[in-house]
């Protein structure tokens, strides 16, 4: 990071690679051994397994703009509590800002940190399975899968990240009760809209970033003391490499801000629009319209490619009595 944001150049690839691996956990090798006790089959393969993989977390892609104070207070309440969920409204940040920590926190779990991915899953049944692929651990054919989590994981140190749990609420708060209870050295972070309610479970609600005030003309250099402009700017360059925050655009980028009140996916889609827009065209066109919030990744999911995906995504999990209070 040093090197590019002072030279403007990478490190070389036998640095990189390097990298990698000390944070794969897989430099250099571990020592470590499975707890005893287990059947020889399991044993064997989790122990094949530790050496080599301390965690599933993908790799960033793009930078990683504010939240210090967040990332701090998230890792100081894990360290106090064994079930913090990340809840919050679709597009602010919840699963990017469990990915971060959940980075820092490689090397503080002996058997790894492991992200389930639950938003493909529609299937309640299913998200037993989902845990259970991500860590590696087989079914057996004679025990519910539950109970095999349970027992594999007894003696395990390790922080599992569940995301987006809110369409399966209630399949994974049993899962969860059930390995909480089980598990002693367990560590679990879920993100939802919505928490799991359960005993002992600790709600972060994970805000929007922060944005310009709106009485007061800010200059090119106080809207980067602001998230949200940070992240514009950043995502804008992405886009439009010659892309810069002077003067004259300050105003139209902090509008543009507010307008989407902070909301990280908001601020990202409308980047997206910089050098085929102007600025002031894209502020003009964020009212009361969601037609512009569109063009994420192509290879997002629906509900990350546009903002109107996002509050389909959220509209879905109403029930029809609350749906029709909705549309009221």
């Amino acid at each position: 990071e040093a090197l590019f944001k002072e030279f403007g150049t990478e490190p070389e690839a036998a640095a990189t690679s390097l990298q990698q691996e000390i944070w794969a956990g897989t430099f250099p090798h571990s020592s470590d051994s499975p707890p005893a006790g287990l059947p020889a089959r399991d044993e064997a393969r989790l122990a094949a397994r530790a050496p080599r993989r301390r965690h599933n977390l993908p790799l960033r892609r793009t930078s990683f703009i504010g939240r210090e104070r967040e990332r701090l207070e998230v890792k100081r309440h894990l360290a106090m509590t064994r079930l913090l969920t990340l809840t919050g409204a679709g597009g602010c940040g919840k699963t990017r800002l469990a990915l971060e920590v959940a980075r820092d926190l490689v090397g503080a779990y002996p058997d790894g940190v492991w992200l389930i991915e639950l938003a493909p899953i529609s299937d309640e049944e299913l998200v037993p399975k989902a845990v259970a692929q991500a860590l590696g651990v087989p079914e057996r054919s004679a025990q519910p899968l539950r109970e095999t989590l349970a027992e594999l994981l007894r003696g395990r140190e390790l922080l599992l990240i569940l995301d987006n749990c809110e369409h399966l609420l209630e399949a994974t708060a049993r899962l969860v009760d059930l390995l909480l209870d089980s598990c002693p050295r367990l560590r679990i972070m879920p993100t939802s809209r919505e928490a799991l309610g359960l005993e002992g479970e600790v709600r972060w609600p994970v805000a929007p970033l922060s944005v310009p005030e709106q009485e007061r003309t800010s200059s090119s250099e106080e809207l980067e003391g602001y998230e949200s402009t940070r992240l514009f700017v950043q995502r804008a360059k992405g886009r439009d490499p010659t892309f810069s925050l002077s003067p004259q655009d300050a105003l139209a980028v902090a509008e543009i801000c507010r307008k989407l009140g902070g909301i990280p996916l908001a601020i990202e889609l409308a980047a997206a629009r910089v050098g085929t827009l102007s600025l002031e065209h894209i502020s003009e066109r964020l009212e009361g319209s969601l037609d512009l919030l569109s063009g994420g990744a192509r290879t997002a999911v629906s509900r990350q490619r546009t903002l109107r995906g996002t509050l389909d995504w959220s509209h879905e999990l109403l029930s029809e009595p609350e749906r029709k209070i909705f549309r009221k």
